[in-house]
């Protein structure tokens, strides 16, 4: 009775302050667990248990799988009211040690228990009224998907020289997405917000200065400054500042979670990624990126039970409660680099959302299919430059048809510690670009879904990453080419799926031009003379500039509506 006493007069107090004050919703959380030990609101999250966890906890199920002796994750129903869940705590024989609210995800411990008698109270818990499933809390030896550092001269002064036809240089990665081209559209751009789960980051590093956040001043003291996460985090929305590098969404907020354990601890848990993934989600983030995985701990191509069942599920789920609750975002993940001995294997190896198929996916009573779930995940492998502007799978990428789409993976040139920069080789690299790449897209018309984002990323491209044919395979793998992520090409279509009015032109200039200007926004030209825009149809002058910002030529264009049209070659010598 008092219960629901308590639950009216709460239900009242943020009717009447109002339900999105976060303020608020933390005060009505904060007394509802003094009294209760459990959240009023569908926005709580603690985690303060993570500190608790360390390897001694962890009973070894094989050489890179094990469980949590003494807690288990329960996924409630939604619909679960107050009442019902301090009844069902009360009464599941355990202590309530934590829950991301928004995931309906909540973390009971129990004394410790083999892994047979954990199944057992799954099992039983399964069968309570509203909830939709009980697992083990798992642990793997999840890894930073990354190789070893390349050396390179950080004293080199040579001037940057941009060649997107034969991408080359520490900007090879830029130039082979065409970014350049990509933020000719800044104007199309809005800010967004973009989630990190990665080792931590050098808040104040000049090329992330004022673009890193954390969801509460407890992830932000959590923030150990690593090399992987501040690479990362350059990667993707390094400031453009004139100095070092460019990430590819400079518009944009990073919010950041430093998801490694202690650096003692070997072991990280499975519900550090979903408490991850859904603390940011719940924060505002639309993309994610996680570049990381288990397959570096792997020393057979086999999926064990574990993640085939138990790990797919609980990642599912929690996706389904997301996206049922209004939440809507994509995630994006590195395909891994191999086993432990470096060779590739199946992408689905490197664990959590590369797992994640048709056949195993779990949405429980959530009105989710579970394509709507595989439409919000990508898989990125890793690919190098042949220097003649193709391109091929990494050596060590893994691969698979649980790839989504290739980007570059090999000497990237990215911010690291101590305000200095560093070149690394990965997945983990791949990962942020494509990651960049569906921000921008995100950023021209935020009314766009996660599926559409996904579809426009994975679609608009114009090369492929050649399977990889000179070493042997150790492991039976699927072999494919992926297709190449295109900055360019995809902020291009999101303004034409955006904007009905606008059409494509496209030309080559016999001569040396840098730039070419129509209606009032200007465009790179490509090393070989070519060009191609997005712009509202309509007929008007295209003006040309030299590097130096000099007149060299003109001409009339005429665009056309939803087409795409070829303009006359045009020669700046007989200008």
């Amino acid at each position: 009775m008092l219960a629901k006493l308590v639950s009216v007069i709460l239900s009242f107090v943020m009717s009447v302050t109002g339900f999105f004050s976060t303020a608020v919703s933390d005060v009505i959380d904060s007394v509802s667990e003094l009294l209760f030990g459990v959240p009023y609101t569908v926005e709580a999250v603690k985690y303060d248990f993570f500190n608790e966890i360390d390897d001694s906890d962890v009973v070894e199920l094989d050489d890179d799988s094990g469980f949590i002796n003494d807690k288990i994750a329960v996924f409630v129903d939604s619909d679960m009211s107050f009442s019902q869940k301090l009844d069902f705590f009360a009464g599941c024989g355990g202590v309530l040690a934590g829950w991301c609210a928004p995931a309906d995800l909540y973390v009971i411990s129990y004394p410790g228990m083999t892994y047979e008698q954990v199944m057992k109270k799954c099992d039983e818990l399964d069968m309570k009224d509203g909830v939709e499933l009980s697992v083990p809390v798992m642990a793997y030896k999840t890894e930073k998907n990354i190789t070893p550092a390349d050396p390179f001269d950080s004293t080199a002064d040579e001037p940057v020289v941009w060649d997107e036809t034969v991408p080359g240089g520490t900007n090879w990665w830029l130039e082979a997405i065409d970014a350049r081209q990509a933020w000719d559209y800044s104007d199309n751009f809005s800010k967004i917000n973009i989630g990190v789960l990665d080792a931590g980051y050098e808040t104040d590093h000049p090329e992330l200065t004022g673009k890193i956040t954390f969801p509460d001043s407890k992830q932000a003291r959590r923030n150990i400054p690593d090399s992987h996460g501040t690479h990362v985090a350059g990667i993707i929305a390094a400031n453009h500042n004139d100095v070092g590098i460019a990430g590819v969404c400079d518009n944009s907020n990073l919010i950041c979670i430093d998801w490694m354990p202690d650096l003692l601890q070997f072991w990280s848990t499975d519900i550090s990624i979903f408490f991850g993934v859904s603390t940011l989600v719940k924060a505002g983030a639309k993309v994610i990126n996680m570049s990381l995985g288990t397959s570096g701990s792997k020393t057979s191509n086999s999926t064990g039970f574990i993640e085939r069942v138990i790990g797919t599920a609980a990642t599912s789920y929690m996706m389904a409660s997301l996206l049922s609750k209004g939440y809507d975002f994509v995630v994006v993940q590195s395909a891994g680099n191999g086993d432990i001995f470096g060779d590739p294997v199946d992408a689905r190896h490197n664990g959590h959302f590369c797992s994640l198929t048709e056949s195993n996916i779990f949405t429980g009573s959530k009105n989710v299919s579970k394509q709507d779930i595989l439409n919000r995940i990508i898989v990125v492998a890793s690919a190098s430059h042949n220097g003649d502007g193709t391109y091929t799978q990494s050596e060590f990428t893994n691969v698979g048809s649980a790839v989504t789409i290739a980007a570059p993976g090999e000497d990237i040139y990215s911010s690291s510690l101590n305000g200095g920069y560093e070149v690394f080789s990965g997945t983990s690299m791949s990962a942020p670009i494509v990651t960049g790449v569906a921000s921008l897209v995100w950023s021209v018309n935020p009314s766009f879904t996660g599926a559409q984002v996904k579809d426009i990323v994975c679609t608009s491209t114009d090369s492929v990453a050649k399977i990889y044919t000179e070493s042997e395979y150790y492991y039976d793998v699927e072999l494919m080419e992926y297709p190449m992520v295109n900055a360019k090409l995809a902020v291009e279509e999101a303004i034409r799926r955006s904007d009905a009015s606008c059409g494509t032109v496209s030309g080559k200039i016999i001569g040396s031009a840098d730039r070419i200007v129509y209606a009032g926004k200007s465009h790179t030209v490509y090393s070989d003379g070519t060009y191609s825009f997005v712009t509202t149809e309509g007929s008007g002058t295209a003006e040309l500039f030299d590097r130096y910002g000099n007149s060299v030529g003109s001409f009339d264009l005429t665009v056309m509506a939803g087409q795409t049209t070829v303009a006359e070659d045009y020669n700046i010598t007989s200008y």
